[in-house]
């Protein structure tokens, strides 16, 4: 049996993957250009709302899911854990700040008027998000890294491999606004995170030891 710890760690690892991908495919687009925001604000205001909220959750959970992997992997590769784990939350955490900052976009669009709504977007994107975008760039640096933390534990290299492209690629789509990438990036980043959670469990199971077969009587 596993602690309930274990599984929820490594259900929120493995849930938030599906659950951003379902954000990208419901938002009509990830671009960062404050017009387009603000008119497909307008024009399908429910899916980009949704979209939003559906991301902000996904990141809880990885979040979460990435702290239980940090501590899974430790025992094996304490350094990579304890690297990977710090920058990985220390960059959702700021990519988390920067969408609840993206939370507000809604009520501007709805309150102003177009030109109005996209000027102010703009100046949020130009000041607090365009500062911290270089920071977010440490959650996928520390994810790659409990990729190969994950190898050293027993996982496959393909995995591995997988968790590194993905993270690394998700960060990319979302920089340029590409579904496509992201979308990839995030099955690449499941499909590993899986093997990894398989390994794992494979080997923190009980083993179950044979018993000797009692000897036969003397007659």
């Amino acid at each position: 049996m596993f602690s309930r710890s274990t599984i929820a760690g490594a259900l929120a690892l493995l849930t938030a993957p599906i659950v951003v991908i379902v954000s990208v495919l419901i938002q009509t687009t990830l671009s960062g250009d404050s017009a387009t925001e603000v008119t497909a604000l307008t024009s399908h205001h429910t899916a980009m709302v949704a979209g939003v909220a559906l991301n902000i959750t996904a990141l809880v959970l990885l979040i979460a899911g990435i702290i239980w992997l940090a501590f899974a992997v430790a025992p094996h590769s304490p350094r990579l854990a304890l690297a990977g784990g710090v920058l990985s939350v220390f960059g959702l955490l700021v990519v988390l700040f920067e969408n609840s900052l993206d939370a507000a976009a809604p009520a501007i669009a709805a309150t102003l008027g177009r030109a109005q709504a996209a000027a102010v977007l703009d100046h949020v994107h130009s000041g607090a998000i365009s500062a911290l975008e270089p920071l977010s760039l440490a959650g996928d640096i520390g994810i790659a890294l409990l990729g190969i933390a994950a190898v050293k534990a027993g996982a496959p290299r393909w995995a591995g491999a997988a968790i590194v492209i993905g993270a690394l690629g998700e960060g990319a789509g979302f920089a340029t606004g590409t579904k496509a990438v992201v979308i990839v990036s995030f099955v690449l980043l499941f499909a590993g995170l899986l093997q990894v959670v398989r390994t794992l469990a494979i080997s923190s199971a009980p083993r179950v030891v044979a018993q000797p077969a009692p000897a036969a009587a003397v007659s």
